[in-house]
């Protein structure tokens, strides 16, 4: 029996991780392919961006309605049914003949990713015991660094080798097998009562909040943000929020329990997230510019170099995962966050005469703090929620993530145009485009170094201090 259950959780564990890779992969691998999207469709840039925008307003503004609905209907169904709609989603991106259908498929595998990205945590940390449960957490949050930052890598290849299609027809085969694998290996966890409800006003509200919240970074950063339809966006997102809160705290089944905010370790961990998120947006974003325009690189060295993060990420990440089931959250993540700072103001050190050895080094401390942050972060988190509120922790988690990278690739990108003065990148001399990313790389690192406080506050968090409760599954 026991052994049943050991190497259930492991095959759990490979099934979800499929779905997490699919949804982070598809959150980055897109964006090379927009210069190229508007020449195909002959349309204005600002239209084909809303390949990537529209994914992000839906995938967003969906998780934790989804993540309740899991609890609600069960997370593996709710599970299945994502990837099989991520799937489908993929099939017709493929086969889009015009931007505006390609716009509406995206939007189809966004709620598909929605559902995927937040039960994963969930579905996993129910079947691992809490003594185990970083090290699987460190697993997963391994591919999700993976994914994030290998899109853009194995995307321009792709684009160079097959053409735009290919970016989403070469990955339905894994989701397929993806599928497979969740119907027959899954087992179903459902565990909240049918006399529950569901809040749809609040779910509404939530996605208008979020949705204005996440235009008024991408448009404030394009048009700035002192534009008057940009700080409607801004007004737009403080009222609907903060109506979502008042009304959250008076339903008797919300989408978000604001209860569990009032554990230090829960909220720590999500503000330290998000703050990380912010701040090393503007290394995903900005650094292949440097090396491609400001070194002479071209795409392929630029992606390898690129690759050394998530590499060094994902070895790190489950031995860190490892490492808080014995000693806990804060002193890890407060070392994580510490390597993230140091990296990035190390990275805005470098010059045009820069070495690659000398580029090497600081990915690597990169990805060392990022593999040393995140997988303990999300153990603590997924931690200190109740069993019956898993869905939630995970839905935040991946909700947070998304919403800090984009809003932090937005604020990057306002902040190297407004040091470059509006001036396009592929008219940029080198040496102001070095000086414009070592500046707004310096930012990111001030912005991260708060969260090495965030993560030191969080106070003790131990494995004794984790629930007990059995797993469902």
């Amino acid at each position: 029996m026991q052994n049943t259950r050991s190497s259930y959780k492991w095959l759990a564990l490979l099934t979800v991780s499929i779905g997490t890779f699919m949804a982070t992969l598809d959150a980055s691998i897109v964006n090379i392919s927009l210069p190229r999207l508007s020449v195909v469709f002959d349309t204005e840039p600002s239209v084909v961006l809303w390949v990537t925008v529209a994914y992000l307003l839906v995938s967003v503004g969906l998780m934790l309605a989804l993540g309740k609905i899991g609890d609600l209907f069960g997370r593996k169904r709710v599970y299945i049914i994502g990837l099989t709609v991520f799937t489908v989603g993929l099939v017709l991106c493929w086969i889009s003949q015009s931007v505006v259908q390609l716009i509406l498929a995206r939007i189809v595998q966004a709620v598909g990713a929605a559902m995927t990205a937040a039960l994963s945590n969930a579905i996993v940390t129910d079947v691992f015991p809490d003594q185990e449960r970083g090290k699987a957490l460190g697993i997963l949050g391994a591919l999700v660094s993976a994914g994030l930052l290998s899109g853009p890598v194995l995307g321009g290849f792709l684009l160079d080798a097959l053409d735009w299609p290919s970016i989403f027809y070469v990955r339905v085969p894994v989701g397929v097998i993806g599928v497979i694998m969740a119907l027959v290996l899954l087992k179903e966890q459902k565990v909240v009562s049918a006399e529950m409800r569901f809040d749809w006003a609040g779910a509404g509200i939530l996605f208008g909040g979020l949705a204005c919240l996440l235009l008024f970074f991408n448009l404030g950063g394009k048009q700035g943000f002192t534009d008057i339809p940009v700080l409607a966006l801004c007004a737009g997102a403080v009222v609907l929020l903060g109506f979502f809160i008042v009304i959250e705290k008076r339903v008797s089944h919300p989408i978000l329990d604001l209860s569990l905010f009032r554990s230090r370790i829960f909220a720590s961990g999500i503000v330290s997230m998000g703050i990380m998120f912010l701040g090393i947006s503007a290394n995903t974003f900005l650094t292949p510019f440097y090396l491609i325009h400001g070194l002479g690189r071209s795409a392929a060295q630029a992606g390898l170099l690129l690759a050394v993060i998530s590499s060094t990420t994902i070895f790190v990440g489950p031995v860190s995962g490892w490492l808080s089931d014995k000693i806990g959250s804060r002193i890890l993540c407060t070392i994580g966050m510490t390597f993230v700072t140091l990296a990035l103001f190390l990275l805005s050190r470098l010059v045009t005469e820069s070495s690659t050895p000398e580029i090497i080094l600081r990915f690597v401390l990169l990805g060392f703090g990022l593999g040393m942050f995140s997988s303990p972060n999300n153990s603590s988190i997924m931690g200190s929620v109740p069993r019956q509120s898993l869905s939630t922790g995970s839905a935040m988690i991946a909700m947070i993530r998304q919403v800090g990278m984009s809003s932090g690739m937005a604020i990057a990108g306002a902040i190297f145009a407004w040091l470059t003065g509006d001036i396009p990148i592929n008219t940029l001399d080198a040496p102001s485009l070095v000086n414009a990313f070592q500046n707004s790389l310096l930012i990111a690192a001030i912005i991260c170094s708060i969260s090495i406080i965030t993560s030191w506050v969080r106070g003790r968090s131990t494995p004794e201090a984790s629930e007990t409760t059995p797993p469902i599954g």
